[in-house]
Order: structure tokens, then C-alpha cells, then sequence
């Protein structure tokens, strides 16, 4: 689409979850040495600024130019209150383009708006694929993807994806992944931070995130992480650092849930605060399709707790491993996660690997953006 004279802004960029703003950081950096100009919406999603604001004020990041607060009784109702406030901050800045990042509600809505309104659609993070239609995540992705002009991807995988998809390659650009970017720059100061609850001593560290639905909506197979946990702790004489999501807490209280000793809950971790965990732990436990990326980064071998992921190519360096977590609803399944952690695979270097872009995802998507708008 050819730009608009009466646009006041480049960019219209919509961020509503934890990765987004992370993500909208590392971006946000490269903007001003492009000459470009942004215009930031939250979208309220995750209504907790510690899973939202606090990442910008963190990584020196202005504050949301616009915020929506939308209805948070059910998906449908949130998700028709952000497109709505999305479509009357694009008709408010009259944006050159719209920027999505990955597969959050706050994705769809943008794109949706977008498209509505006319404006060339731009998705980071476009091709990536779990495999499961179970995933609210799936559906986000390739609907947005359909909807985009630009779609922006971490590497080949989902290049080749969306090309088997039928998506013309005039519209695909292979960026790289830019929260690789912003961890790559957090390294050293990450290295040299104390966390929250860390222990003290040489014994292992398990670092923990469980928040999806899949698993923690399900008592008995949250019950069966926790318990596997405890039984790590029993073997190894370690630590478990867990900053439970709200969502997993609520589940915990509802049921009576306690946590097995040595398992620490440390609230919550601010970006730089997780970057270090991950730098210190022996071994990560995720559910998270960001998390188990940025255990990589900082050096950590990870088990993914779910029995697909969009990231094969962490599998395929051996960076980490998938455990279906319905195992976890016998003993043996227990045992097994246990024996997983315990024997997790080293983590291969970042640097040379090939993957992601290596730190310079920003850079590449703000050249092809340039190009396109």
C-alpha cells in the first residue's frame, strides 16, 4: 500500500501480552535510527502491569501512547473491545501501517482492525506453526497471517511454510526473531543480577513457568507438574524458582494446591530479573512458547512442557526437548518428567547457530519495512 499523506505516525504497533512488549522493546530501539515514528497501543489483555508495563519502564521504553480497557468477563467480549479501541486509535493516527507481533487475542484484534480500516498489515513473528488446532495461539496466527501485506518471519521454517500456504513471496521478509536482539543486549547485565528467591549454594536450580491452559486448567495435571517437581527436588537436593501466573495461582487456591518443599515462588520477575534466572538455572521447565526460546538464548537446556511446539527448531539442535504433559496425570509419567529434567540436553551456542537472525532481527525488519510502506 503507498503511504499516506495524512498519516501522523509510521507505525500503529498493538501489544497486549508479556513477549509483545518485549518484543516492542527491542523494535522500539531501532525505530529512531530508521526516522520512523510510532504510535503504541496496549490493549489491555493481560490488565496486571507487571506482565505488561513494567517491561517497558524496565528496558527504558516510553510508556503506551494509547491504552484500552476492555471487558475481561470472556474471550469473545475482550476480544470484540480491543478491535474496537485498535480501530479508533487507527482512525485517531492514520497510520502509514499496523504492526502485529505473534498469536496473542491482542494479535487478532489489531489485525482485524487493520484490515477493516484499509491499512497495510504487518505480522512479526508470521509462519510459525504448533500443529494444534486445540491452540487458541494457532487460529490467532493463521488467520492473521491471511489477513497480512507483510508478513515477517524468524527463518526458514516459516518462510517455507507460508510459501506451502500459497502466500506470494513478494510479501514474506525473513527478519530473524527479535527478542533474540534484546536478550543478546541483556546478557551481560543479566549475568551479574540477583534474582528474587534465589537460594544460596551450589546445589541445582529448576527454573519453572506453567500458565497454559492445557495444563493448568486441568487439577490433576497441574497436581502432576507440582508433585514431579517435588520429586526432583528429592533427587537432586535442588531448588525449584517458580513465579506462578495468576492464572495458575487461582487454579492452585481453587483446588487447595500447596507447593512441595524447596519449590519458591518469587512473584513476579521483571524481563532483565527472568534473563538472569534463565542464565543461572541448570535446567528450565516451560509451557511458554517465549520462554523456551529465551532459555536458549541465555544458555539454558529446556523441557517443554506440551507435546507440540512452532519452535522445531530448538528441537532439531537439541536446545530442548517436548514432554507431553497428559503424561503427568499417572506415576510413571511423573517419574518420567523427572528423569527428563534431570538428564536435560546441553544447550548448544547461540552464536553461529544460523537461527533467528543472531541479534539483528530489528534491523532487517525496519530495511524491509522501509521498502514496503
Amino acid at each position: 500500500m503507498s503511504s499516506n499523506s495524512s498519516s501522523t505516525k509510521d507505525l500503529l504497533t498493538v501489544v497486549g501480552a508479556r513477549p509483545q512488549f518485549i518484543k516492542s522493546a527491542a523494535l522500539t530501539r531501532a525505530l529512531s535510527q530508521k526516522g520512523l515514528t510510532q504510535w503504541l497501543v496496549h490493549t489491555g489483555q493481560h490488565a496486571d502491569d507487571h506482565m505488561s508495563m513494567d517491561f517497558l519502564v524496565e528496558l527504558g521504553v516510553p510508556a503506551p501512547d494509547a491504552r484500552i480497557s476492555p471487558a475481561q468477563s470472556g474471550r469473545s467480549e475482550r476480544l470484540s473491545d480491543m478491535i474496537r479501541g485498535v480501530a479508533e486509535q487507527i482512525e485517531r493516527v492514520k497510520p502509514r501501517a499496523v504492526l502485529v507481533y505473534g498469536d496473542t487475542d491482542s494479535t487478532m484484534a489489531g489485525a482485524l482492525a487493520a484490515h477493516h480500516a484499509g491499512v497495510t498489515l504487518v505480522h512479526v513473528e508470521a509462519g510459525l506453526r504448533s500443529g494444534d488446532r486445540a491452540m487458541p495461539e494457532e487460529h490467532n496466527r493463521i488467520m492473521t497471517d491471511q489477513l497480512s501485506d507483510l508478513l515477517c518471519t524468524t527463518g526458514p521454517p516459516a518462510t517455507e511454510q507460508l510459501r506451502r500456504e500459497g502466500v506470494a513471496p513478494e510479501r514474506i521478509i525473513e527478519v530473524g526473531d527479535v527478542m533474540l536482539d534484546l536478550a543478546l543486549a541483556a546478557r551481560e547485565t543479566a549475568a551479574n543480577l540477583s534474582v528474587q528467591g534465589w537460594p544460596a549454594g551450589n546445589a541445582p536450580v529448576l527454573v519453572t513457568t506453567l500458565h497454559r491452559p492445557s495444563t493448568v486448567d486441568r487439577p490433576e495435571l497441574l497436581q502432576g507438574a507440582l508433585d514431579a517437581l517435588g520429586q526432583w527436588v528429592e533427587v537432586t537436593g535442588g531448588t525449584v524458582v517458580f513465579p506462578i501466573h495468576p492464572r495458575t495461582l487461582k487454579v492452585m487456591e481453587s483446588h487447595d494446591m500447596k507447593l512441595p518443599p524447596r519449590l519458591v515462588n518469587p512473584g513476579p520477575l521483571g524481563y532483565l530479573e527472568m534473563q538472569a534466572a534463565l542464565c543461572k538455572a541448570d535446567v528450565v521447565l516451560t509451557d511458554s512458547g517465549g520462554l523456551q526460546k529465551e532459555a536458549w538464548y541465555q544458555g539454558a537446556p529446556a523441557v517443554i512442557l506440551r507435546d507440540t511446539t512452532e519452535w522445531r527448531e530448538l528441537i532439531d539442535i537439541g536446545a530442548s526437548v517436548l514432554f507431553d504433559p497428559a503424561q503427568l496425570s499417572s506415576h510413571d509419567g511423573r517419574s518420567s518428567l523427572v528423569n527428563h529434567l534431570c538428564n536435560a540436553p546441553s544447550a548448544p551456542p547461540v552464536e553461529g547457530s544460523g537461527l533467528f537472525g543472531e541479534g539483528r532481527a530489528a534491523t532487517s525488519l525496519l530495511n524491509g519495512l522501509l521498502q514496503r510502506i
